[in-house]
Parts: structure tokens; C-alpha cells; sequence
């Protein structure tokens, strides 16, 4: 969320970007197009406005390296064969993570002019609801909006090799969400120096897994608030001695949405596909949840590298003290952690809340 959401999570159709009815800014004089950086998925529109600071801005489409604010206007699938997978009482973090994503890019390549071959690292995201009921589904397309200031940060010769985001979020025009992301841009060997040392250490066996007691079946998919076996990402869960719940991330190559998104690292799409529901199996199976009603109030994710594809990865989770979020409802925090070998990929603490 692969470093991407931390390096990347996936899916949009993009359209020209245009000034939507909720922002007020002047256009460059030749708008360039949202072009996504992964192919596109069924039914998610969006458009970009920039708000120039400087005259330059306004007359070529240009940034200069310093604080540059946007905005986003979003209509979210109402058919997207994995964010719209299971009970739809809510909106899934997963757009709002990816409108960030994309635009943070978009803008480090169109308006920041980094180059095209440094690799980008989502060294962390986080998604925060403020209030809960904009997110519950209606009839209808959902309508998502996003005002986001970006940071360029380590600049170098005008060029910045990181980007920090800050956004506000509304559904229907009603603030109710933040979220965040921290994005470097790497040299081509830094890179290859990086993958190389995290590939040798993926390969040896993860003590982890060492006397783990595995359950009896695979979940269903509705345990983990899915419908569709395809959108499964989870092997055989079991439990190790310090009473983690250990699972393995098998994501099906099958399922057009992961397929779309891949590349030479596990694709960030099934990083937060794998934490959202392993989150819900133990917040279900462990601590009584109906995860038909759940849903993520947070996720902040840290990684440190990229998921190898052809090497096994794990997630560990272990649930904190059950709380209550302000509107009383209940509120299990969870820590997972995606490791390979003696590697940890990365981080994500979560909170599961129950709708009731």
C-alpha cells in the first residue's frame, strides 16, 4: 500500500482534469490529462484542479518546488468488482488512499517535474475517518471530494526527491475524513541496491511461522467482509505461541483488479486488501465482531520495502484493548505486521469499528 501505499494500491479511470463545481481556481492555460499510472478499473472518475500560487502557475500548469495546494472531485464505482465487494454498508478506505496516491504522482511527474525513472515509495499513508455516517452507502453514486496540499521536500536542483500530503475528505460535500501520505522518489540504483538487499533476505524461513497451530480451514470470504472467493487474499490463518494470528497472503492471479495492478513487487492494492481483512477475521473470529458491520475507522500504514511476488509473504496480527469510539460504538485497535524471511515489509495499525 510493496511499499506503496507504499509504493502503490491501484485502479481509476481517469478523466481530463476540469474545474469541478466545489473549488475555485484558475486552470492552466493548457490542462494536462489525469493520466492513471496503472490500467483502469471499471466506474472510477475523477478530476484534478490545481490552486497556482504564483503567476506562473496560473499561465503554464507549472509548480514551483514549494507548497502547492489541489483538489480532487471523485464519483466513486457503484459496480468495481472489489471495492464494492461485501455487505456495502460503507466506503471503503481504499478510494480515498488511492485518489492520494494517484494525484501525489500525477503531480510529482506533471507539475514537480520529477523524472519518470526514479521509483516512488509510499513510506507511509494514513486514512482517518472524522465522522462516520458520510461514509455509509446510498443509492447512487457516491460523491467524494478531496482538498490536498503537498510538501516538496529535499529539493535538489529545483527537483524534489519526496513529497508530503495532507488532505481533507468529504462525502456529498460533508467533511468527514483525512488523510495523509509520505512519498520518496528514489535513484534508479538506490533502487536496485535496495530490492536486491531486502530479495536476500526474504528467502530464509520466518521464525514466526515456528510452531504455529494452523486452524482448521481457510475462511469464507463473508468472514473477512467479502462475497466474491476471487477477492480472497488469505491462506489457512493460525495462531503462534505469543497468540498472534499468522496468515499468508495469497492473492488470486485470476482476479482482474490484482492482475491490473501488478508489477515486479506485490501490489499495494493487495497489501491493503490483506490488512482489511485479516483486521476483520480476527476482530470476527477472536473478539465477536459482525463483520457484516465493521468497518476500518483508521489505517496508518509504515513500510520499509517491497514485497517480493514469488516469495511467500505473511501477515501477523494481535488485537489491543477492546475501547469505544466517541459515539460509543465499539473499537478493537489491531497491529499487523507483513513480513517475508527475516524481513519486515512493513506496518499497519488499524482500527475495526462496529456498526451498532
Amino acid at each position: 500500500m510493496s511499499a506503496s501505499i507504499a509504493p502503490s494500491i491501484s485502479a481509476l479511470v481517469s478523466g481530463a482534469p476540469t474545474l469541478a463545481p466545489m473549488v475555485v481556481a484558475s486552470p492552466p492555460a493548457a490542462p494536462p490529462r489525469f493520466t492513471p499510472a496503472a490500467p483502469a478499473a471499471p466506474g472510477f472518475v475523477h478530476h484534478l484542479v490545481h490552486r497556482p500560487n504564483t503567476p506562473e502557475g496560473v499561465v503554464l500548469g507549472t509548480a514551483a518546488p514549494v507548497t502547492q495546494e489541489f483538489a480532487v472531485s471523485a464519483v466513486l464505482p457503484e459496480r468495481h468488482p472489489l471495492f464494492n465487494d461485501g455487505a456495502d454498508a460503507f466506503h471503503d478506505l481504499h478510494s480515498p488512499a488511492e485518489a492520494l496516491r494517484r494525484t501525489a504522482l500525477f503531480v510529482a511527474h506533471r507539475y514537480f517535474r520529477v523524472p519518470q525513472e526514479r521509483p516512488a515509495v509510499f513510506a507511509s499513508t494514513e486514512v482517518e475517518l472524522t465522522e462516520l455516517e458520510p461514509w455509509r452507502r446510498a443509492a447512487g453514486p457516491a460523491h467524494l471530494t478531496m482538498d490536498i496540499t503537498l510538501r516538496p521536500a529535499d529539493v535538489v536542483n529545483g527537483v524534489p526527491r519526496g513529497l508530503e500530503c495532507e488532505s481533507a475528505l468529504s462525502f456529498e460535500g460533508v467533511r468527514c475524513g483525512t488523510a495523509r501520505a509520505r512519498l520518496v522518489f528514489l535513484m534508479p540504483k538506490v533502487y536496485q541496491n535496495h530490492r536486491e538487499r531486502g530479495r536476500a533476505a526474504s528467502r530464509s524461513r520466518p521464525v514466526e511461522v515456528e510452531g504455529a497451530e494452523p486452524w482448521p480451514l481457510r475462511p469464507e470470504p463473508k468472514a473477512v467482509g467479502r462475497t466474491d472467493p476471487r477477492n480472497l487474499v488469505l491462506g489457512t490463518p493460525a495462531q503462534n505461541p505469543a497468540g498472534e494470528l499468522l496468515v499468508q497472503v495469497l492473492a488470486d492471479p485470476a482476479n482482474a483488479v490484482f492482475a491490473e495492478a501488478a508489477g515486479d513487487h506485490v501490489p499495494a492494492v493487495v497489501l491493503v486488501e490483506a490488512s482489511r481483512q485479516t483486521a476483520f477475521l480476527l476482530a470476527g473470529e477472536l473478539h465477536g465482531f459482525t463483520v457484516a458491520g465493521c468497518v476500518l475507522s483508521r489505517w496508518s500504514a509504515r513500510f520499509q520495502g517491497f514485497a517480493e511476488p514469488d516469495l511467500p509473504l505473511w501477515c501477523r496480527a494481535l488485537a489491543g484493548p477492546l475501547g469505544r469510539a466517541a459515539d460509543g460504538r465499539p473499537a478493537l485497535p489491531v497491529t499487523l505486521v507483513f513480513f517475508q524471511g527475516s524481513r519486515q515489509v512493513g506496518s499497519v495499525e488499524t482500527t475495526v469499528l462496529q456498526d451498532c
